[in-house]
């Protein structure tokens, strides 16, 4: 069995690619695991060859003993970053006067999978609430929407019988944008800063983290979570997408404060 391992895990990840995208339709980043799978079923018809080429040469061994240790340590970080998505507070049910729904995709005018679970998990929240709440739908309109993201969400509040206030915010194309926006509309609806008005942030579960670290650079103080759980099928595929998210958004933080 150990001796298969690398193709059956192979197998495994293109199986799971294939699975998920007939069951949701396109999923973004479901090629990584159609790579990673690829990878493994070509690594194992080659590994014991490339072994003996290794062993007999110092300078190539000495370079994958390094890239050994860098798979090493990334693996680590991702696990460490994994954890942190996991446990980071989002289940705040709490009243709020302000709520922001974070964009998603948006298939011709239909909210994708993730989206239409957001949308859900703010009618669950707004219906369970009995006091005025102004609603900030956030997202522009990007490659393959017919409509922007805010005007989808919008519309699917209303088809849901939600009457309270709904506010478009779209113009924005990220999540930074999202939040950058929507506090303009705050600040200028209220007449407050940012930091002193309280807002729920409503977006999915491997979202929050990051969410949270670009909100807290935009002075969100009085920010709090509540997300939707991500179908377990699709937790693989969204939660290591998010790392490299994560990853990016550090790396510009840093470009940024060299530059």
């Amino acid at each position: 069995m150990k001796k298969y391992i690398n193709i059956i895990l192979g197998i495994i990840m293109i199986l799971y690619v294939i699975i998920i995208n007939l069951i949701f339709g396109k999923i973004t980043f479901s090629e990584f695991f159609l790579v990673i799978g690829i990878l493994f079923i070509i690594y194992h018809f080659i590994k014991n060859k490339a072994s003996k080429i290794i062993s007999k040469n110092r300078k190539i061994k000495a370079v994958v003993n390094i890239f050994r240790f860098l798979i090493s340590i990334g693996i680590i970080i991702f696990i460490v970053i994994e954890a942190i998505i996991i446990v980071f507070p989002k289940n705040n049910d709490a009243y709020s006067s302000y709520i922001i729904i974070l964009g998603a995709g948006v298939k011709g005018e239909t909210p994708s999978l993730t989206l239409s679970e957001r949308l859900e998990k703010s009618i669950d929240y707004i219906n369970s609430q009995n006091k005025d709440i102004k609603i900030i739908v956030s997202g522009g309109k990007g490659k393959g929407e017919d409509i922007s993201e805010a005007e989808a969400m919008k519309r699917y509040l209303l088809k849901s019988g939600i009457k309270e206030e709904i506010i478009k915010e779209d113009k924005s194309t990220n999540t930074r944008e999202n939040l950058m926006f929507s506090k303009e509309i705050l600040e200028n609806i209220t007449h407050k800063d940012i930091e002193d008005i309280d807002v729920k942030i409503i977006t999915s579960d491997f979202h929050a983290f990051r969410s949270n670290l670009i909100a807290k650079s935009l002075d969100y103080e009085k920010s709090n979570f509540l997300t939707n759980r991500t179908l377990p099928l699709l937790m693989p595929v969204m939660y290591s997408r998010e790392f490299f998210a994560i990853g990016k958004y550090f790396l510009i933080e840093i470009i940024q404060k060299i530059y």
